[in-house]
This record gives structure tokens, sequence and C-alpha cells, in this order.
């Protein structure tokens, strides 16, 4: 009966994700990933939840002990947290969780590592997939996302002195401009509107999403490369130092990850200018909370 009930479960998180469309196609399939979990440790701690539709406070209380338990890093319980309140309102019982992460006894999350994760260096020559080389190459240079940078239509996107990356592509759905400012970027988008034909996307037209998604999974592992999220770090990195040059008149600096100057050691002026530089930063990342910057940037 056990495995059973486990069963429906299972197939209950399937159906509700069937029908979500309000997420992007990762983020669905991240959340789901995390639902099934959960109706998985339930059960395995004796909790035989049949729908997660029933799920009931006690339950929420249930999984984050155990998170706790096994020591898990208070980043990913506050991650699956934000799952159980995404549930929570798809199942109409928005009052499941308390409204603030502290009343469930969650610290707030520190959110800057002293590591730098930045990556500047890029080595596609193990790649056979002309479309994921093309992909992890606008990583690179514009600090795309990956999915942003599977979806992107070259004769869409290039604006001449800018690249527009629409809705569609983006995390949220929402537009954003980055700009064009040095040759190596100029170069790569002629290569991409020579290889791309003009309105199709670096997803070939044989393949859906998910199959390039997967190519790209693939690809990348076989190739043994890790941390490609760093590559958006090293933009960040890059372009703050860019910017504090060109608003500063020609002088610059560093980031505090790559051993720059911390806020206080910043004059007055100095000052203004970094957070002016973070400002962009943050919106060509496609964040909207200048604080998000801490973790490129320090």
């Amino acid at each position: 009966m056990s495995r059973k009930l486990r069963d429906a479960g299972i197939h209950s998180v399937l159906s509700l994700f069937k029908q979500t469309s309000d997420l992007s196609y990762k983020t669905k399939a991240d959340y789901q990933a995390e639902a099934l979990l959960m109706i998985k440790q339930l059960h395995g701690s004796g909790v035989q939840l049949s729908n997660i539709r029933h799920l009931k406070p006690k339950h929420v209380t249930r999984l984050i002990t155990q998170w706790q338990n096994q020591q898990l890093n208070a980043g990913t319980i506050k991650n699956r947290v934000s799952v159980l309140r995404y549930l929570a309102n798809r199942i109409g019982k928005k009052s499941l969780l308390p409204k603030t992460n502290e009343e469930l006894g969650l610290s707030k999350r520190t959110i800057v590592s002293s590591t730098n994760r930045a990556q500047h260096q890029l080595d596609v020559s193990k790649i056979t997939d002309r479309h994921v080389q093309l992909s992890l190459r606008l990583q690179q240079a514009f600090g795309l996302r990956r999915e942003e940078s599977i979806k992107f239509i070259p004769s869409v996107a290039d604006k001449g002195d800018y690249v527009q990356l629409m809705g569609p592509w983006t995390k949220g759905g929402i537009q954003r401009n980055i700009p064009i400012t040095n040759p190596k970027q100029r170069a790569l988008l002629d290569e991409l509107k020579r290889t791309i034909p003009t309105g199709e996307s670096l997803i070939p037209k044989e393949r859906s999403y998910k199959q390039q998604l997967d190519r790209y999974v693939y690809q990348t592992r076989q190739a043994k490369m890790r941390n490609l999220h760093g590559l958006r770090h090293g933009y960040a990195q890059r372009r703050y130092h860019e910017l504090t040059k060109n608003l500063s008149g020609g002088e610059g600096w560093q980031c505090p990850k790559m051993n720059g100057p911390v806020r206080a050691e910043l004059t007055e002026g100095q000052r203004r200018v970094d957070e002016r530089a973070r400002y962009i930063v943050s919106n060509e990342l496609g964040h909207s909370r200048v604080g998000v910057t801490r973790i490129y940037l320090g």
C-alpha cells in the first residue's frame, strides 16, 4: 500500500507541473524535481502522502527538520522553502507556511562567498556541436544565462551598438539590453549572423529547446567543463572594471573579488562610481536588485 501511495503522490506532482505555465523551462524542471524529492522524503520518513495537494503545515515542519538534520546549508534549505511556497500558492494553501523564513527558524542567507567563481578563459575545442560552442561563447562575451544563450536569435538581438534580449529568452520574461563595448563582442555577433540563418536561434531547426539543452549538458560534461556559470561572473567582473574606468575618467579599479578595494577603502567620489557601476552591471545581468552584484563582485 505504501508504494502505491508514494506512486500516487509522485503522479500528483507530475500532473500539477504539467498544468504549470508560469515558470521558465529550467525553473519548472528544477521545481518539479524538488517537489518529487519532497514526496519521496516524506514517504521515507513514514508520511504516506498520496497527493501533493494534501500538504499540511506538519509536513512542512517535518521536511525542514529533516533537511536541517542532514546539515544542508542555509541556501539549499531556503531554495527548497521557495519551492514549498510556490507549491502552496499553486494548490491554494498560501497559509501553509509562515510569511517569513525567520518564523520557520531559518537565519538570513549569507549571499557572499569569499571564493571567486569567475571563469575568464574558455576553451571550446572539445565541443563538437557548433551551436553549443556558440552558446558558450555568448555566455562569456555577454554574461548570458545558459537558457538565454541557447534561445538567442542573432538576427533579432543585434541592434548595432547593443544586444537586445527578448522576453521569451530570459528569466522572468524581462527584456533587457547589453551594450557592445569591444571588438570581440562585435566579431562574435558577426560570426553568429553568418552561421545562423536569419530568424533562427541557436537551437537547430530539427531540435526542440529541451533537446538542445540536453545536448549542451552532454557535450559540456563530456568535455569535463565545470563552473560554466562562472563565465557570467567573469563578464560581471570585467564589465565592472571597464565601467569604473569610464565613469571615473580613466582611473578605474578591480572589484573586491579580483583583489580590488573594498567599499571602506574608496573615497566618496569612488563610492559614487562604484554604486553606478554596480547598478549598470546588475541591469545587464538581468537582476532587479543591485545587492545581488555582491555575489559576482564582492
